[in-house]
């Protein structure tokens, strides 16, 4: 039998989190009503009538990093797209998403939680609303105790709502109304179909609950007040699989939560999504690595201290769509390979596709997110990729590669050309072109070497990361024209440096925003420029990669940045 747990109160509540939910073990043991309150302390609990909903706390009251935090601007589009709830991402591929990091709230016993670095993409068609989740985490999973497998949570506003489960301070206390809340708590295995859509209620449980698998649909108003569904409209019609891409004990990976639910429903403590409009959306995270006995209710990670996600629900297809832009804000970043210093800075999850190579054969969709930034003097980016590690000293097409592309003058995203042939030159392109020769942790680019005897000044002699220009795909040369110079900085890590084992690769780089060299792109503080994308892997080809074998991004334009 299963009950919800109470709520802990602690030092550091921060956030829907804190909703994000409770467990669930076989009895319930809580009724509480929408007018009820139960504080729980460790000694015991005590209900009281809550107060009645609030106005939000004027901006006076909002802690004072609260309009920096505003200024990163979390939103994402979410297009029409044909989407089917099996744990699959392929599906996902053109719709873009948002990279952003959840942060952690503390236990009682004051031990630190970890980030954890999402993405999370939204579509619709005419009957649903669809979600896809990923976190870069180890791989847990108990069949037979929650608290020891990983748990997942969404929550939307029902009647304005905060991002700390219903209230919009970070304690959890002063209520602003209602929120939705999509409970995950993995209880069935991966690939099998969860929620109230596939599984009935349990006995004497909320028409909420889900018996079989654990996927709750419930509510809100403050950190104390969740319950399953539990109004005579009440109902659970959420659809959830989840997987993982390296499914054993403690390997390193990616998980993935599917999930979707009828845009209208007839709950009146469900979130209503209507095309056209948008919506808010908090994440929160669970981690067994989390405690020494599996997590606990307070120990997750969360996006509601940086404040809602807007999720824009959009009617054009995402195949028309492609409204890619990333915001760049100011941060102090360090180029060394750790993504640690990004956390603060959202970014876009996207696909980059293949092109074919010669003798025909398919390459796969690569998933990657690229966040930018820039303080006074430089711009700089962290570029990620799911993919597994591979990398030899001797020979750079057994390794990975990374090109970042700049207009110029107009040039168009293949390499300098609009059209997918590369042929027809729109102008010139700035390329960041980098092979890996070498390791990780080493500072590559310009800046830190020379350039080779007899070399353009763009090149790298040590380590292989070049300033190149483009006019077209048959038109690539180092920087030699007046004022040529490499002033590129990289440096490049992966979180399972074992070979072929699964895992992300980070490749983290900057230059200054304005350089002497009539073949760099220029960067300017409140203004917006363009990038594309490509990435190649050695097992592309049987030995190794070649020029035309990578995924890329152009085909489906360019990628807004936005210096803010």
């Amino acid at each position: 039998m299963r009950t919800k747990s109470r709520w802990l109160v602690v030092v550091f509540v921060l956030s829907l989190v804190a909703a994000a939910c409770t467990s669930s073990s076989d009895e319930d043991t809580t009724t509480t009503a929408a007018a009820i309150t139960t504080t729980s302390t460790t000694l015991g609990s005590t209900t009281t009538e809550a107060p009645p909903a609030t106005e939000a706390p004027p901006a006076t009251e909002a802690p004072a990093e609260e309009p920096e935090e505003e200024d990163l601007g979390r939103t994402l589009d979410a297009p029409a797209a044909a989407i089917t709830i099996d744990g699959d991402s392929s599906d996902w591929a053109l719709v873009p998403g948002l990279a952003t990091t959840l942060e952690p709230i503390e236990a009682e016993a004051g031990e630190p939680i970890d980030n954890r670095d999402i993405t999370v993409k939204m579509a619709h068609d005419e009957e649903n609303v669809y979600a896809l989740v990923t976190v870069e985490d180890d791989y847990n999973w108990n069949a037979d105790d929650a608290k020891l497998s990983a748990a997942f949570a969404m929550l939307f506003p029902v009647d304005t709502g905060g991002p700390h489960m219903g209230a919009d301070d970070e304690e959890g206390e002063v209520s602003t109304g209602m929120v939705d809340i999509w409970h995950w708590e993995l209880e069935c295995a991966a690939g099998t179909e969860t929620g109230g859509a596939v599984g009935p209620a349990g006995d004497g449980k909320d028409p909420g609950n889900d018996a079989n698998c654990n996927f709750d649909d419930e509510w809100a108003t403050d950190a104390e007040t969740r319950e399953d569904d539990n109004t005579a409209t009440g109902e659970n019609s959420l659809l959830g699989v989840w997987s993982h891409s390296t499914p054993t004990e403690d390997a390193q990976g990616i998980w993935s939560f599917e999930m979707s639910r009828p845009l209208q429903t007839g709950d009146e403590q469900d979130a209503q999504f209507t095309v056209g409009e948008p919506t808010l959306l908090a994440i929160a995270y669970w981690d067994p690595d989390f405690g020494p006995d599996g997590w606990e209710d307070d120990t997750h990670v969360q996006s509601a201290n940086q404040e809602w996600i807007e999720v824009n629900l959009i009617s054009t297809p995402a195949e028309e769509a492609m409204s890619r832009s990333v915001d760049a804000p100011v941060a102090a970043i360090t180029v060394d390979g750790n993504p640690s210093d990004w956390a603060g800075v959202p970014g876009l999850a996207t696909t980059l596709e293949p092109i074919v190579a010669e003798a025909g054969e398919p390459i796969d969709n690569r998933d990657i997110t690229i966040k930018v930034a820039h303080d006074d003097q430089n711009l700089y980016a962290m570029l990620t990729v799911v993919d597994d590690y591979n990398w030899n000293p001797d020979d750079a097409k057994l390794s990975a590669a990374l090109g970042l592309m700049f207009p110029v003058d107009t040039g168009g995203p293949h390499m300098g050309a609009d059209d997918v042939e590369g042929e027809v030159s729109a102008g010139m392109v700035d390329i960041w072109h980098w092979e890996l020769e070498c390791a990780a942790g080493a500072e590559s680019g310009g800046s830190v070497n020379p350039p080779g005897d007899g070399k353009d000044p763009g090149n790298d002699s040590v380590c292989n990361y070049d300033d190149e220009w483009a006019t077209d795909a048959e038109t690539r040369e180092d920087d030699n024209g007046a004022g040529a110079e490499n002033s590129l900085l990289g440096v490049w890590s992966h979180s399972n440096p074992t070979d072929d084992s699964a895992g992300t690769w980070y490749f983290e780089t900057s230059r200054p925003l304005q350089t002497d060299d009539e073949q760099d792109a220029q960067f300017t503080v409140g203004e917006s420029t363009m990038l594309a994308i490509a990435y190649w892997d050695p097992d592309f080809g049987p030995d190794g990669w070649e020029d035309d074998t990578h995924a890329q991004s152009s085909n489906q334009g360019w990628i807004q940045i936005n210096l803010g």
